[in-house]
């Protein structure tokens, strides 16, 4: 590299010092956008373009500060910090920002007919165990017994035999069996195999409406914002059978309080339904339920697919 003195300043005057364009919002952009195209995966590459098209916009738009950009910094480090292999904070800011149910609607335009998808939420672990017809999701007292059944069905209304019912839902403590040191790990969870006329049925108790983990970032987030971190009352159910495009899915009551304000924006019209208050003495009580319940009557209907979509356990969140 040549230079050139002039007074007591030195200036570079090699090649590339030359090619060196005025830094300024715009060229910051364009340079980083350029150094992309060695990227030799073409879908990494357009991720990547846009990200950043779209990052240093936001910059921009909302001319950052550098205290701003610092707690910004601070926020995703406490963010890595608090998640572990049973605590999934990042999930929680996808699911708090919209971004879950945003994926989930891009990747499931299922025809109307079908049963809608919704996130599958930070406390899926996969593996549950097997249950037969008739039995308890609980293993230790957790609520009202609820009496949850109906049939899976393809989408021409021909029942599925031996379609796969993968349920999973908090108790009335408010809790999933994975946050709950007091409860086994498989306390409210089962998979259930359907009957040859495509029906299942389980007891499963009413669900509560409950709070995200609130105590870490996303917490903060909430909180500073005006925003409240409860769910509706729901029971988490994957659908899976052979031939058809697994489903993950919710059953909400549509009594509960938040229907209208749930806190990972995961409420469809279509997913609403009814608990319906039952006695002790009703003729119909399953074997294995004593005292007053509820039943709640829900069909899933799935899609022909040649490509079943399994799903991917994400984490836990605890």
């Amino acid at each position: 590299m040549r230079s050139v003195v002039s007074g007591d300043v030195e200036h570079p005057t090699d090649a590339s010092s030359q090619r060196l364009r005025p830094t300024s919002p715009d060229t910051i952009t364009a340079e980083v956008i350029a150094r992309l195209d060695a990227c030799e995966d073409e879908r990494l590459a357009t991720i990547m373009r846009s990200l950043v098209t779209f990052l240093h916009g936001f910059v921009r738009e909302v001319e950052l500060t550098e205290g701003e950009w610092h707690d910004a910094i601070r926020m995703l480090t406490a963010t890595g910090q608090i998640t572990d292999e049973r605590r999934q904070e990042w999930i929680l800011w996808s699911d708090a920002l919209g971004v879950s149910m945003l994926v989930d609607a891009i990747g499931h335009p299922f025809p109307e007919a079908a049963t809608e998808s919704t996130v599958l939420g930070p406390f899926y672990v996969p593996n549950a165990p097997e249950r037969p017809y008739g039995a308890h999701l609980d293993e230790v007292p957790a609520g009202d017994p609820a009496w949850i059944h109906g049939r899976v069905l393809s989408l021409d209304g021909t029942p599925i035999a031996g379609a796969e019912v993968d349920v999973w839902q908090n108790g009335d403590n408010e809790l999933y069996a994975t946050q709950d040191p007091e409860a086994p790990e498989t306390h409210l969870r089962g998979r259930f195999t359907t009957r040859e006329d495509g029906s299942f049925g389980f007891i499963a108790v009413r669900p509560t409406a409950y709070p995200i983990p609130d105590d870490g970032p996303v917490g903060q987030m909430l909180r500073a914002t005006g925003r409240h971190p409860w769910r509706p009352a729901h029971i988490h159910v994957i659908v899976r059978a052979p031939g058809h495009r697994s489903v993950a899915t919710h059953i909400f009551d549509r009594d509960s309080d938040y229907v209208d304000s749930d806190v990972v924006f995961a409420v469809k019209q279509s997913l609403l339904r009814e608990f319906v208050e039952r006695s002790a003495d009703d003729p119909d009580r399953p074997q294995g339920i004593q005292g007053d319940w509820w039943s709640l009557r829900s069909d899933f209907v799935l899609v022909r697919s040649d490509d079943t979509g399994e799903l991917v356990d994400p984490g836990r969140t605890a």
